[in-house]
């Protein structure tokens, strides 16, 4: 075929094409095009402006965790085809998603910045809210408590119940530092989890937490961060869904944020520093994350929460020095930072401290720290009437599986029955810090773990 012939089919082609064109509801919307053979002819995060020739093609969008498909007839004239947003449910009562009520946003607006247990405005409030009617809801399921482990929500009487049951509210002006979110009753198997919240000087935690046929689901919470006295107002509705798109993204391990969502979330600090937090896990999901944004970034929310364990995990990554950080981090991923930071440097983890324990005892569950609570609570009921002991002996069995300095003993021993090597021998080959990496644990379980080992009858062990 000559040159002229293979010109006049290209443009021929080209004039079978036609202008195509499908807009999503939200730019974190990931979009995919194929046509009738499943072959991709178009991708994109957000909106798709390009030119294809007629025929049936399959318009596939995914956002968060959910993926919906259509298929459409392309003809000879332009195409353009608006995208309503995937029916993704959504701890916060975002505008636009299935699960929002106004009487959900109604009372997230008013306890945000009214007390339901003591005076003046909250700087922490927790929204459990039914994302289906009907589902039965316990307003008291859940507790408060501080870093240490004891109750600060005042009971039953500290939360503020809604008439149909289909919220329940908690909100009080706390001193700033670390918390702790939990059941108020033990669970059926008896294992007492608890989940970090912080409170920042100067903000109000705002925590949504969605109420499932099980019951309150803190694990598929979503938080947010307003000035102190200002209140959650419901005015950027694309800030919340980018929001709900990276905690989905960081849920599964993939990048779920459209790059000009991600800058709204990093350039959002002075709204909502929890949402610079968010866009800053979120950037290291990308393939090649850009670094020196995350320092700029970084430099800027330290001048908001100078304090916060989120913000001083982030900073390990640059090589920043951090001080000792002595409550547990929001997220699970600062939490694995600073447990990796604290191998290389012991002492990023206070010794003793609640960061410490929880990083030892953490659980996967969802995105954010969770951790097998250590300390009995006293006085707690047991769930339907289940006899006591059995949820005791099931949670026994569990804590003792997860025990750093067990934990960390057994891969000792693994590695020495596998390469047949004594553990005197592992010991001396392995770098305490080498052992720590391996493990995801704190240095000084491994330190414990290793005088255990090397003192098996208890000489010179200092337990835990």
């Amino acid at each position: 075929m000559s040159s002229s012939e293979e010109r006049r089919r290209a443009r021929e082609e080209t004039a079978k094409r036609v202008p195509f064109v499908v807009i999503p509801d939200t730019p974190s919307v990931l979009v995919t095009v194929t046509d009738s053979a499943f072959r991709e002819v178009a991708h994109a995060m957000g909106t798709i402006d390009t030119t294809l020739p007629p025929g049936i093609y399959r318009i596939e969008q995914r956002f968060g965790g959910e993926v919906e498909n259509r298929f459409v007839e392309v003809g000879a004239e332009p195409f353009t085809e608006r995208l309503a947003l995937p029916r993704m449910p959504t701890a916060t009562p975002v505008e636009g998603t299935p699960t929002t009520r106004e009487d959900h946003r109604a009372a997230a607006m008013r306890w945000s910045t009214e007390a339901t247990h003591g005076g003046g405005p909250p700087t922490l409030m927790v929204l459990v809210r039914n994302l289906r009617r009907g589902w039965q809801l316990d307003p008291f399921a859940l507790e408060i408590a501080d870093e240490r482990g004891a109750p600060v929500d005042g009971g039953a009487g500290g939360w503020e119940p809604s008439g149909g049951q289909e919220w329940a509210a908690w909100s009080a002006e706390l001193p700033p530092g670390g918390y702790r979110l939990r059941t108020r009753r033990q669970p059926a198997d008896g294992l007492l989890l608890a989940q970090a919240l912080h409170v920042l000087d100067g903000w109000t935690t705002l925590v949504f937490v969605s109420n499932g046929p099980q019951g309150p689901q803190p694990q598929f919470a979503s938080v947010q961060m307003v000035p102190h006295g200002v209140g959650w107002q419901p005015a950027d509705r694309t800030l919340d869904l980018a929001m709900e798109a990276a905690l989905s993204g960081l849920r599964q391990g993939i990048d779920l944020v459209s790059t000009r969502q991600l800058h709204g979330l990093l350039d959002a600090r002075s709204v909502n520093p929890f949402l610079g937090i968010i866009g800053a896990h979120a950037l290291l999901l990308h393939p090649d994350p850009d670094l020196g944004l995350l320092g700029t970034i970084l430099d800027r929310l330290v001048e908001y929460a100078p304090v916060q364990p989120d913000i001083a995990a982030l900073c390990t990554l640059l090589g920043e020095p951090v001080p000792p950080v002595a409550s547990p981090p929001m997220l699970a991923a600062s939490c694995r930072l600073l447990v990796r930071a604290d191998s290389a440097e012991p002492g990023i983890l206070r010794d003793g401290s609640p960061a410490e324990s929880a990083a030892g005892h953490l659980v996967g569950r969802g995105v954010w720290t969770t951790w097998l609570e250590q300390e009995r609570r006293p006085g707690i009921a047991a769930r339907d009437g289940l006899a006591a002991p059995v949820g005791d002996v099931l949670a026994a069995r569990w804590s003792r599986s997860v025990d750093p300095v067990d934990r960390v003993q057994r891969y000792v021993w693994e590695i020495a029955g596998v390469e047949d090597r004594s553990v005197d021998d592992v010991l001396s080959s392995m770098e305490p810090r080498d052992l720590a990496r391996r493990t995801g644990l704190p240095h000084r379980a491994v330190d414990q773990a290793i005088e255990k080992l090397r003192h098996p009858r208890g000489e010179g062990s200092h337990g835990e």
